[in-house]
């Protein structure tokens, strides 16, 4: 909340230079323990919609208006986007570790399918990262 309210003081301020304020110190608190969590559409939305929120205020958008293109022409992820990256790296992660126990465990919970998630499979699949921003742009027509 603080940040938005810089936000609103700052005007006359450069877009990217207001919008990097929130990403180094809201975004980080957002999506900490996404890849470990398993969110409803619902709470993703909920994500989705106070970081857009963001997008609104330093941009001057209108609580109806679309950011999506704003979202895209700055380069970025919306929250939806973001969590899928950041779910495909901790998979990666998990599954290059040295460590054999932990290894084994992420194989085994992999195979059991028991909580399906896209983003498992994915860690075999190269070039993910391009994918999920592909993913991103194609929904905006």
């Amino acid at each position: 909340m603080f940040i938005l309210c810089s936000v609103q003081i700052a005007n006359g301020l450069n877009e990217i230079a207001l919008l990097s304020l929130p990403e180094a110190y809201s975004l980080p608190v957002l999506m900490y323990a996404a890849p470990a969590l398993h969110m409803s559409a619902k709470q993703t939305t909920e994500l989705n919609v106070c970081w857009n929120m963001v997008f609104r205020r330093i941009f001057s958008y209108n609580k109806w208006e679309s950011v999506r293109a704003v979202i895209n022409g700055c380069g970025r992820l919306d929250v939806k986007h973001l969590i899928l990256l950041r779910k495909v790296k901790f998979y990666r992660r998990i599954f290059l570790n040295n460590n054999y126990v932990l290894h084994k465990l992420f194989c085994a919970f992999l195979l059991t399918g028991s909580l399906y998630d896209s983003c498992m499979m994915s860690v075999f699949a190269v070039h993910t990262a391009e994918k999920i921003y592909v993913d991103f742009r194609s929904k905006m027509n």
